[in-house]
């Protein structure tokens, strides 16, 4: 089954059950959490000021449990929610989560969307035991991504340069998604937004012209601390870019293929006319990166590459890398930060090693 209720996808009991076939009771709590509430009323608006994207991904993480218990503990359905999410429910969930080849990670992000939602379907419940479960789970967490594997930014760069001399400036097809593959690789490479942004740029909302260059711009509801952020292009990108729109760009909006649908004023565009998805995105992204470094990378290891950049090439400046990758504080950073001293420490040591001997 592809599509349909449960969204798209081959295996029916992977899916994440749509909103319109949740329990009527699920269905109306969830619904009022997203409506603005007021002071008086403490039943509605729980949800209202989260970011549609956050919504959008709790609502999915939450329609995937309901469908695990479609297929395997319908008896459940039956309970109220409150009654429904207990230990060995989720115990049992996570199970089939793991029997069935889900990642660490996407068992993470399962549970965080449980915990997300068991404020709104059992608010007066201790559900505190799905952060338990998650931390257990998080220390047995083995990144599915090595990080010896991972390519430095410079290295992202230069293959996405690389992209995009092989294009030149002739009209093809080849020659198209070669040059587009190149741009997005160049983009991620000095500018390594996530997936969502980076599939979502809009001409003329995300992206505009000012002062012969361009300026790159996310508001509060797309970005995932709900700040708004801004970035010039950099230089090197300007005239690829306008080579992209001029030429490659019009070329692959003239195509009509199997999935041809409207792409209004998306700056990516796929072989059939259309908008590409963030999944085509990442699909692109990997079968180029494949076929240069032998093995692929993710959108998201472009971020964990500009940090590691930095702690090698700037151990000083390295914690300039949470404001580049959007984040508020340097929690996430200070793994790079330690790196950076450890790698300054270690240059250090050298020297002094180095001066010693030539002194003997």
């Amino acid at each position: 089954m592809s599509g349909g209720l449960y969204g798209r996808g081959k295996a029916p009991e992977r899916e994440c059950l749509k909103l319109a076939l949740w329990p009527a009771e699920d269905r109306r709590r969830w619904q009022l959490a997203l409506e603005p509430g007021d002071y008086f009323d403490d039943t509605k608006g729980a949800r209202a000021n989260h970011a549609k994207k956050s919504n959008e991904g709790t609502e999915k993480g939450y329609g995937r449990l309901l469908t695990y218990l479609q297929h395997y503990n319908k008896d459940l359905l039956k309970l109220p929610p409150e009654d429904r999410l207990t230990p060995e429910c989720v115990k049992a969930y996570v199970s089939h989560l793991q029997e069935i080849g889900n990642s660490t990670q996407t068992i993470l992000g399962r549970l965080q969307a449980l915990s997300d939602i068991a404020k709104i379907m059992a608010p007066e419940k201790n559900c505190q035991f799905i952060k338990d479960r998650a931390a257990r789970i998080r220390a047995r967490h083995k990144p599915v991504r090595d990080k010896k594997d991972i390519k430095l930014s410079d290295e992202l760069l230069t293959l996405g340069l690389k992209l995009m001399a092989q294009a030149e400036s002739y009209e093809s097809l080849e020659a198209a998604i070669s040059f587009r593959d190149g741009l997005l690789i160049a983009y991620l490479a000095l500018i390594p937004v996530r997936r969502r942004n980076i599939a979502d740029l809009i001409l003329g909302e995300n992206l505009v012209t000012i002062d012969g260059g361009w300026l790159i711009i996310y508001d509060e509801t797309e970005t995932k601390t709900y700040e708004l952020h801004e970035t010039l292009l950099p230089g090197i990108l300007n005239e690829p870019l306008q080579a992209y729109l001029s030429i490659h760009r019009p070329y692959l909006l003239a195509r009509e293929g199997r999935w041809t649908s409207d792409p209004n004023n998306a700056l990516w565009i796929s072989k059939d006319g259309s908008a590409m998805t963030q999944m085509a995105i990442y699909d692109r992204i990997r079968a180029r990166t494949k076929d240069e470094f032998g093995k692929p990378m993710s959108i998201h290891a472009f971020r964990y590459a500009a940090p590691t950049t930095l702690a090698i090439a700037d151990p000083v400046n390295v914690r300039i890398a949470a404001p580049l990758l959007g984040h508020r504080t340097f929690t996430t950073i200070e793994t790079y930060y330690q790196q950076a001293q450890t790698t300054e420490a270690h240059c250090d040591y050298v020297s002094t090693l180095a001066k010693r001997r030539n002194e003997r």
